[in-house]
C-alpha cells in the first residue's frame, strides 16, 4: 500500500480513539492461561491482532471477533501446541508473548523459527532467556529457534536485566500458575502491563505492585472466565493531538487517560503545545503557534525517550515533525534504546529538512526550512510512517509514501479516520 498526502492540510474534530495495540498482543496470549471462555472488549482491528487471532485458531481456539462491536470471544479450552509451524511464528516481534502462556499452559514448548518485528536493531531475546533461566525454565537454543521446559521452575526473586514489556508480561503470565510467590524486581511499568495485571486479577490472579517496578505474585491454581475491556491506544490518542498541533486545527480526544499523560504533555510543552483535559476528554486548542521552547530549565532542546512513565520510544518519531514545523532552531531526538531507529529520518531531507545524524541513536532536527512534497520509502516502524505522513501534511504541494502497510499495524482505518478530521489523504496501489 502507498499513501498520498496533500500539505497545506488542517485537521480538526472529535476523535474516539481505537483500543491499545500493545494491550490487545499482550493480553490475547494471556487468555491461553484460561481453560475456557473470555470476552475482550475494545479490541483494535489491526493486523497484529489479525495474526495473532490466526495463531490461536492454529492452536484449536475458538475465536468469535465482532469487528463492529471490537468484541472478541476467545474460547481455549481445546488448545493444542503441536499445529503451529515456522511461518506462523517468524513475522512479528508480538509472538514472543506466546512463550509465557504456550509455557504455562503446556509446561514445554518448541520453536523452530524466532519472532520478528519492527526494523529497529537487534532487540535480543537474551533479558527474557535470562528471566526464564533465573525461574528454573530449561532453555535448549537450537540453529533456528528454542526449546523451553517448565518442569524445574519454582517461584522465587529474580532481577531483570532489562525493564522490558515483553519480558514482563512473559513472566507474569508463567508465574501466575507456579505454587508460592515470585517477586520480580525491575518490571516493566507500561499501561499494557498495567492492562495484564488487571486483566489477570479481575480473572482471579494474585499480582500485587501492578504499576510500579516490583511485582509480587501470588501463584493460584485456576482464573475464572471474565470479561476486560482493553485501555484506550495512548499511542493513537498523542498521535491525534500531534496531528492537531502540527496542522493548526482543534482536536478533541474522548477516553484519554489523562492521568497517564503528563509525561507526555510535557514533551508537547517543548513545542509550546498545551493540552487541556475535560474530565477523560483531552483538548488541544487550534492555533497554537509551534515554537522551540526548551527543556532542562530551557538550557536545551531535548527530546528524550526513556522507560515509562517517560516518553515512550515508539512515539519519539511524531514529535519530529513538531521541530519541522517550528520557525527557527533546533531540537535534538534520543532514541537511547534501538540502534537503527532514526535511520528512516533520511527520508524527510527529500522534503528539504535538514537533519543531522549525530550517531545511531541521535538526530538533530533543524526549524524554518521550506518543505515541498516528494516520495519518500516508509520503513517498517509504524510512528516512523506516521511521521513521514505527518510531515507530508506541512509541506508543499503532494507527497507520496510508499510501501506504507505498516499504518495497519498500529491504527485502524489510518487514512479514513484522518479524513473525518479533514485531512487529504489517499491509499494507493
Amino acid at each position: 500500500m502507498n499513501v498520498k498526502v496533500k500539505g497545506g492540510q488542517v485537521l480538526s474534530g472529535e476523535v474516539y480513539p481505537s483500543g491499545s495495540k500493545n494491550s490487545a498482543v499482550h493480553i490475547i496470549p494471556a487468555t491461553l492461561l484460561f481453560d475456557g471462555e473470555v470476552v475482550l472488549e475494545n479490541v483494535p482491528n489491526i493486523t497484529d491482532v489479525v495474526r495473532l487471532t490466526q495463531i490461536l485458531k492454529k492452536l484449536g481456539s475458538n475465536v468469535e471477533w465482532n469487528l463492529q462491536e471490537s468484541r472478541m470471544v476467545v474460547d481455549n479450552s481445546k488448545v493444542s501446541f503441536k499445529n503451529l509451524t515456522e511461518e506462523d511464528l517468524g513475522n512479528m516481534k508480538g509472538t514472543s508473548l506466546l512463550w509465557g502462556a504456550l509455557l504455562s499452559r503446556f509446561g514445554k514448548v518448541d520453536f523452530r523459527d524466532l519472532p520478528g518485528g519492527c526494523t529497529l536493531g537487534i532487540r535480543p531475546f537474551e533479558p527474557a532467556y535470562k528471566a526464564f533461566r533465573d525461574l528454573g525454565i530449561s532453555i535448549t537454543e537450537t540453529e533456528k529457534g528454542v526449546v523451553m521446559d517448565l518442569a524445574e521452575a519454582e517461584a522465587k526473586e529474580i532481577w531483570l536485566t532489562e525493564m522490558s514489556p515483553t519480558v514482563t508480561t512473559n513472566m507474569i503470565m508463567i508465574s501466575v500458575f507456579l505454587k508460592g510467590k515470585t517477586r520480580i524486581i525491575g518490571t516493566a511499568a507500561e499501561p499494557q502491563v498495567q492492562d495484564v495485571c488487571n486483566f489477570l486479577n479481575s480473572a482471579g490472579a494474585k499480582i500485587k505492585g501492578v504499576g510500579s517496578n516490583i511485582l509480587e505474585i501470588e501463584g493460584v491454581k485456576s482464573l475464572r472466565p471474565v470479561t476486560h475491556t482493553l485501555l484506550s491506544d495512548h499511542y493513537e490518542i498523542t498521535t491525534f493531538l500531534a496531528l492537531g498541533a502540527l496542522t493548526g486545527g482543534e482536536m478533541r480526544v474522548h477516553n484519554a487517560l489523562p492521568d497517564m499523560f503528563p509525561p507526555i504533555n510535557y514533551e508537547f510543552s517543548k513545542f509550546n503545545i498545551k493540552v487541556d483535559y475535560e474530565n477523560d476528554v483531552a483538548v488541544l486548542r487550534k492555533n497554537q503557534k509551534i515554537t522551540l521552547t526548551g527543556s532542562f530549565e530551557k538550557k536545551t532542546n531535548v527530546v528524550r525517550a526513556q522507560p515509562w512513565p517517560a516518553l515512550p520510544v515508539d512515539l519519539l518519531p511524531i514529535f519530529i515533525p513538531l521541530a519541522l514545523a517550528a520557525p527557527d532552531g533546533y531540537m535534538l531526538f534520543h532514541n537511547w534504546m534501538y540502534e537503527t531507529g532514526l535511520f528512516w529520518t533520511s527520508e524527510l531531507t527529500k522534503l528539504g529538512a535538514e537533519i543531522i545524524m549525530s550517531d545511531p541513536h541521535r538526530v538533530i532536527v533543524f526549524a524554518g526550512r521550506k518543505l515541498k512534497g516528494a516520495s519518500m520509502e516508509a520503513p517498517y516502524i509504524i510512528r516512523a510512517t506516521v511521521a513521514l505522513v505527518m510531515s507530508a501534511m506541512i509541506a508543499e504541494g503532494e507527497s507520496l509514501i510508499l510501501n506504507a502497510d505498516t499504518l495497519s499495524r498500529g491504527h485502524p482505518n489510518f487514512s479514513e479516520n484522518l479524513k473525518k478530521l479533514g485531512a487529504k489523504i489517499r491509499e494507493v496501489p
